[in-house]
């Protein structure tokens, strides 16, 4: 399901509900619309929380800023050392 375009998935999503709506279990819903059944709770349980709203896409991968190794001012002085020197001046070996 992750390779389909967002507006794919969105109907797919909307699909399991209407399927889940007409009485199928979720075993069913799962061989029909070739998602894993946890896959198909896991839309259902969605929609019960939030709505139609639980069946949008939602933004994919880590939020912006977070697992960096470095601080934002750490990362401003890295790059100025960088522009101004090359790796053999600051000590850096290539691997």
């Amino acid at each position: 399901m992750r390779k389909l375009p967002a507006a794919a998935q969105e109907e797919r999503r909307r699909q399991v509900v209407g399927l889940r709506n007409s009485g199928l279990t979720y075993d069913a819903i799962a061989a029909q619309v070739g998602l894993t059944r946890t896959g198909v709770f896991d839309i259902c349980r969605r929609f019960a929380e939030q709505g139609l709203a639980g069946l949008a896409s939602g933004p994919r991968g880590p939020a912006p800023g977070t697992g960096r190794f470095l601080q934002a001012e750490q990362e401003v002085q890295i790059r100025a050392l960088i522009s101004r020197h090359t790796p053999d001046e600051l000590g850096l070996t290539c691997r």
